[in-house]
């Protein structure tokens, strides 16, 4: 779209943002953007292709595939699929189209000054500018701003590849300061042929920003308007587009792919961004605040606190301006200027009470009732009764004084209210009255022989001395006023009217350095000794200086101006140099053409002493007459040595009072001699001042020689103005300017002028005087020397200021002036001294061998020159080219291996192959020695100038990092990764073809949504339920979604873990003990827990039996604890079965000896269900346990079995020292002995349940499984168990036909008892695991 609309800042956006705004910690700028966005219509250019019709083009050699001639046509705009051939301006404002390059703007063929210009709608700050080209770069262009709607332009930069050529006044050298306007030739060469860019930068980085708000920075990159002006295309070379033969102007033009203008709204750091408003004008936010004007607005980053501060009007307004007249009055103080001021208040400040008011000095300046009516008399006083708005005071008229202004000053009479000074002047002649006139009625008190009601009147027939001046030397009895002379005015005659003067009595002097020098000789010249003025010094001479006069020599003054036949008196101005001077004046009449005479001839000779000047003889001279005055200067005859000299700065002629007519009274002329008036300053030192007498007698002396004052006459251009001195007539000068008239430039000065005149500052290392000439300044110079100021050597000379002649070969007449190089060395000479041949020639200069042109192969200049210089073999005297890069050959006629062109073609040479260094530079046919076209690329590169990677590879060709593709083939697309052959990526960022659902530059992982990369397809959707999960992105391993807590499955399509039912309708937990189950935790239907196993219960939060029952470790018993539980059981359900062979008529019955092996059998029946659970065991028990088995007599037997015996059949039983072989032992001992060793076992693993397998064993011992002997021993138990019931039973029935020998329920117990107990306690001690300690002998 078009942004039409004005950038500003909105305050209420600031206020909205007030705790983000960076503006208000300090100076802010919005971000910088492309000014062209949204400015097409402001865009223009002066030349455009195919506007009118269309146009045909063409391109240079192969820049474009193999077609060479286009046709442009602009009549309608760019579409990228129904006009592709517009070129028009505004295809180079930037977009991001991918294709954006396939549209660019084209000036016509051949038009070297088009210019393109952006104008914007108000003031913007600019930033850069980058031009990206299509064709060749500009051989000359220029960039200019204006910020002022294009009414005025400045020159941004100057850009050409031959600066001196395109624009030879504007140096070429790096800027010296930021805003040097400079020639930049960077930008403008031949490569590259085509998208080759020129930046340029408002604010050249290299330089240091001190103020970024100095009106100098601010003035670089303010802008409404930039203008890009192409001056020059580049031809390469082919100059005459004129021509017609093969139209080279058809593919000579500027095109252009896009122009950047970088900058942004003109907010003066007060706002960080721009919004647009609707009416074409805006804020620049460059203006303060209502009622905050005491302090100028200032642009952002200087001193917030003396920005924008509130006014200050003591609560009497609320309006304010600023004022920078004000703000500069109270010293930067304050600014501000209240307006509207309430409460009869005026001022800056309202501060002051308004007209006729006043501040009462009891009330506070805020207060609004502190304004209290003045007290002065009307008539008396300003304004009617105006007063001091702080005191109260009257302010009295001019002539006024008292509280109220109600009396007239001394000196003055009458007051009235019309009158603007109250009172009008007493006009009592001050020399007729003896003071001041009455305050009322104005009468004045006449002195003696004074009269009339001023004291003005002189009687009829008195002179008066205060008419000098007046032609009869008397005043009107009736006004008082003399009848004055020419151009003399006043009530006495006493001062001359405006713009005229009244000369000195030395008026008439004659500077020594323009008289003539004597004796008259043709080339007798004066030697003037110039004086140079200064503040410091007294002013003792007059005019240029001085003139050195020797002995015997002397100075003819021309004297033609007198203005009345009088006597005058002679003066000569000097500076002695010896004791005693001679002094001869010759004067000599010279009649004018008037025809009149002068018959006499005067001489006069008289001797001067050192420091008398004046002449006592008076010379009477006549109007009208010319006359010369030699004044010859002799040594005094008692002088010593010759050669002694007088300096001598001016002739004066001094009117004798004496001879001026019916001049005054005698009592003034010997007031006038009396006062030491001769002369004025003549006979007076400078620091003297002239008696107050002097001043009026000498000023009606001159008035009646000249007949009155003279015009001043000064020079307009040498004169600060046309007004001169009252006395003298002495106009302000001009710097360096000196004369009565400022007319004549002061010594060591030259060129008068309007501005003065200007120093002639001769270099006295080459000038003969300090003196220049007047007019040019042109000083005078020693004969090898030359220039104004004589700073330099003649041509031909250097080395000032010694200057030596060049030494050049006699092929240069010009050198270097520091240096002594050679300059412009003639015949194809170069060097310092013009001794060797430029490049293309050779010879030798030295030797006067002349310069020759080198063949190679053919002469420079001739288009097919290809080397830097040649040279002759001396032995053969043939010709070696030393060839330019890129040709070899002995005649430079080929190109070298990595170079193409064609070389048959008037201007063409070899350049390097276009091929980004991606070719061997050795190799001759790694590109097409003619096109340039690459052949053989390297570094997995390929393209015709080996700008891409191949394919299957990927990075920057141009800095060969061209990388293999690391594509991950199980996420990328098949048929871009086939197997056997590596993958194909993107060839500048490497990235992967991926499948559907992989992400990554490698496509190695799954995107949010997917998993199993693994999958033969690639990643897999997760398909999460989407209403029992969080999310439907799983697990990309896995695939496990994120289920909501009473869900599971990997789609979250199940019940979860410790759950049970239908999903779709509802899950319920099993209350599972997660613990003690399997996974899953329960049956997903019926809600049973499912326990790991040695782990029972309902809810799985108990140990089965055979585990360790400390939950939830649980951990599996010996193997043999299935068996021990199964014998315990065998005896429980025999002892149960024993205690039915009781009898049953109770115990009363039995025998004595009986009841006590009764009770006996019962305890230890009681200790065998205490045994069912090796877990019950506690050692207590096992103590009790040991102390039966050694009741029952068996004898502590520990158990050693050597390493050479495995079987049971082999152990042998130990105690102490006696071994006890098996045979010999019974059945009995056997077996209890067995029950002393599992006691032991069963004891250790008590108490260290713990202890590792391998802290338990000695290393030197052998660890026997004891289970295939402890199951036989299980088994011979139980078959011996057996036999036992059976003898049981046996005994039982034989006992029973003896029943009646004992009391009823007397239990009868045969002589089996013992053996069965000790039966079941074998049985009993079995249940533990056996260690068997095998000590290794």
């Amino acid at each position: 779209f078009s942004l039409l609309s004005l950038l500003i800042f909105l305050p209420g956006v600031r206020q909205q943002e007030s705790q983000k705004d960076p503006c208000l910690s300090g100076s802010c700028n919005p971000q910088l953007g492309d000014l062209m966005v949204g400015r097409s219509t402001q865009l223009s250019a002066s030349s455009t292709c195919g506007l009118d019709e269309p146009q045909n083009y063409c391109i240079i050699g192969y820049l474009e595939e193999e077609q060479k001639c286009f046709t442009c046509d602009s009549r309608l705009p760019y579409d990228r699929y129904g006009n592709t051939h517009s070129h028009r301006i505004e295809n180079v404002i930037t977009t991001f189209d991918p294709e954006r390059k396939t549209k660019w703007w084209q000036s016509e063929n051949g038009v070297h000054e088009v210019s393109i210009r952006l104008d914007l709608e108000t003031l913007f700050q600019f930033s850069h500018l980058v031009l990206t080209f299509k064709s060749f770069r500009p051989a000359a262009m220029l960039v200019e701003r204006s910020k002022d709607f294009g009414q005025n332009w400045k020159v941004i930069r100057y850009f050409a590849e031959d600066c001196s050529l395109w624009f030879p006044s504007v140096s070429k050298q790096p800027a010296d300061s930021i805003d040097d306007v400079v020639c930049d030739s960077r930008y403008s060469g031949s490569d590259p042929s085509t998208n080759g860019e020129v930046v340029l930068k408002a604010l050249d980085p290299i330089f240091e920003l001190g103020n970024p708000y100095a009106t100098n920075i601010q003035d670089l990159i303010t802008v409404t308007n930039i203008r890009v002006n192409f001056t020059g295309l580049f031809t390469l070379g082919d100059t005459l587009l004129g021509r017609r033969r093969r139209n080279p102007q058809d593919k000579y033009y500027y095109a252009l792919y896009n122009m950047v203008v970088r900058g942004h709204c003109f907010c003066h750091g007060h706002a960080s961004r721009c919004t647009p408003v609707d009416g074409g004008r805006g804020d620049d936010t460059d203006g303060c605040q209502d009622f905050h004007h005491d302090s100028p607005w200032r642009p952002g980053g200087e001193n917030p606190a003396n920005t924008c501060r509130r006014c200050n009007c003591n609560g009497h307004s609320d309006s304010c301006h600023f004022d920078a007249s004000r703000l500069e009055a109270t010293g930067g103080l304050s600014g501000g200027v209240c307006e509207d001021c309430r409460h009869d208040r005026m001022g800056s400040q309202c501060e002051s009470c308004g007209p006729f008011l006043y501040q009462d000095p009891h009330r506070a300046t805020d207060d609004p009732q502190a304004c209290i009516p003045c007290d002065c008399d009307p008539v008396g006083s300003e304004g009617g009764g105006l007063c001091d708005a702080l005191s109260g005071r009257c302010v009295c008229k001019e002539n006024v004084e008292g509280r109220r202004c109600d009396q007239c000053r001394l000196g003055f009479f009458g007051l009235r209210e019309d009158n603007p000074a109250g009172c009008q002047v007493c006009r009592c002649h001050v020399l007729g009255s003896l003071g001041s006139c009455d305050k009322l009625t104005g009468n004045c008190e006449c002195d003696h022989l004074a009269s009339g009601p001023q004291c003005d009147q002189c009687p009829v027939g008195l002179r008066t001395g205060q008419c000098w001046n007046s032609l009869l030397l008397r005043c009107s009895p009736q006004d008082g006023h003399c009848h004055c002379l020419p151009n003399m005015g006043g009530q006495r005659c006493s001062e001359p009217a405006p713009g005229f003067f009244l000369p000195p009595l030395d008026y008439f002097l004659y500077e020594a350095e323009l008289a003539n020098s004597l004796p008259l000789d043709p080339g007798h010249a004066l030697q003037i000794i110039p004086r140079q003025r200064n503040d410091y010094q007294p002013l003792t001479w007059t005019g240029l200086g001085l003139v050195r006069v020797l002995a015997g020599a002397g100075l003819r003054f021309t004297v033609d101006n007198i203005p009345s036949s009088l006597d005058y008196q002679l003066v000569i101005n000097y500076e002695s140099e010896v004791n005693k001077t001679a002094l001869v004046l010759v004067l000599g009449p010279i009649p004018q053409q008037t025809n009149i005479l002068i018959n006499f001839n005067q001489t006069a000779v008289m001797r001067i002493i050192v420091d008398a000047r004046v002449l006592d003889s008076p010379v009477c001279l006549t109007r009208g007459s010319r006359y010369f005055v030699d004044v010859v200067f002799n040594k005094h005859s008692g002088s010593d040595g010759f050669g002694a000299h007088i300096l001598v700065d001016s002739m004066g002629l001094i009117p004798s009072i004496e001879a001026v007519q019916d001049f005054c009274s005698q009592r003034d002329v010997d007031s006038f001699r009396q006062s030491h008036c001769i002369g004025l300053s003549v006979e007076l030192q400078p620091e003297e001042l002239l008696p107050k007498v002097c001043e009026g007698i000498t000023k009606s002396l001159s008035a009646r020689i000249h007949n009155g004052a003279l015009l001043c006459r000064c020079n307009t251009d040498g004169s600060l103005g046309p007004s001169c001195s009252e006395v003298g007539g002495f106009c302000d000068c001009k710097p360096n300017v000196i004369g009565r008239c400022c007319d004549t430039c002061a010594p060591l000065t030259f060129d008068f002028g309007p501005d003065g005149c200007k120093p002639c500052e001769c270099d006295p290392r080459g000038s003969l005087s300090e003196l220049c000439e007047p007019i040019r300044g042109q000083c005078v110079c020693r004969s090898e020397l030359t220039g104004r100021r004589c700073d330099r050597c003649q041509p031909a000379f250097w080395d000032f200021p010694s200057c030596r002649p060049c030494e050049c070969n006699k092929l240069s007449d010009v050198c270097d002036e520091q240096t002594g190089e050679c300059l412009h060395c003639r015949e194809h000479a170069t060097g310092d001294m013009c001794e060797r041949c430029v490049e293309g020639y050779y010879g030798n200069p030295v030797s006067g061998q002349p310069c020759q042109p080198c063949l190679c192969p053919e002469v420079p200049n001739s288009g097919q020159f290809f080397a830097t210089s040649c040279k002759q073999d001396p032995q053969s005297l043939a010709l070696i080219c030393k060839c330019r890069e890129g040709h070899t050959g002995p005649r430079c006629d080929r190109c070298s291996p990595g170079f193409y062109g064609d070389l048959g073609l008037p201007g063409n040479s070899c350049k390097q192959c276009p091929c980004n260094n991606n070719i061997n530079p050795g190799d001759r046919d790694a590109c097409n020695s003619l096109t340039g076209e690459c052949q053989r690329c390297l570094y997995n590169t390929m393209g015709p100038r080996c700008q891409d990677c191949k394919p299957g590879y990927y990075g920057d060709a141009m800095d060969q990092a061209c990388k293999e593709c690391s594509c991950d083939r199980r996420g990328t697309v098949v048929t871009e990764c086939p197997l056997g052959s590596p993958c194909f990526c993107n060839s500048k960022t490497g990235q992967c073809p991926c499948r559907t659902g992989v992400l990554g530059i490698l496509c190695d992982e799954c995107a949010d949504g997917y998993w199993n990369l693994q999958g033969a397809s690639g990643c897999q959707a997760c398909s999460c339920d989407f209403v029992h999960s969080f999310s439907n992105i799983c697990d990309k391993v896995t695939g496990q979604c994120p289920c909501r807590p009473e869900f599971g499955g990997r789609q979250c399509d199940e019940c979860g873990e410790n759950h049970f039912g239908n999903p779709d309708v509802q899950c319920i937990s099993c209350d599972c003990n997660i613990e003690g189950t399997e996974h899953p935790s329960c049956d997903p239907e019926t809600g049973e827990c499912i326990c790991r196993v040695g782990v029972s219960g309902i809810f799985c939060d108990e140990c089965t039996p055979g585990y360790v029952s400390e939950f939830p470790a649980c951990n599996e018993c010996h193997p043999c604890t299935a068996l021990w539980a199964e014998d315990v059981t065998d005896v429980q359900r025999a002892a149960v079965r024993m205690r039915t062979f009781l009898p049953h008529n109770g115990y009363g019955n039995m025998f004595p000896g009986d009841s006590r092996h009764l009770r006996q059998m019962l305890k230890m029946h009681s200790m065998l269900e205490s045994l069912a659970e090796l877990k019950g065991v506690s050692p207590p028990k096992l103590e009790k346990l040991e102390k039966l088995c050694a009741k029952m007599g068996v004898v502590h037997l520990p158990l050693l079995i050597k390493t050479n015996v495995l079987s049971p059949s082999n152990v042998t039983y130990e105690n102490k020292d006696v071994l006890f072989p098996q045979e010999v032992l019974s059945e009995s001992a056997f077996a209890f002995g067995r029950c002393k060793m599992l006691t032991s076992i069963i004891k250790h693993q008590h108490f260290f349940p713990h202890r590792k397998l391998q802290n338990s064993i000695d290393p030197n011992m052998i660890l026997i499984d004891p289970s295939p002997l402890l199951n036989t021993e299980i088994n011979n138990i139980r078959l011996e168990f057996k036999n036992l019931v059976t003898r049981v039973k046996v005994k039982h029935v034989e006992n029973s036909d003896n029943e009646d020998e004992y009391p009823e329920g007397t239990v009868v117990l045969g002589p089996c008892s013992k053996h069965c107990l000790a039966m079941i306690k074998r049985l009993h001690l079995c249940n533990h695991e056996v260690y068997f300690n095998i000590w290794v002998l």
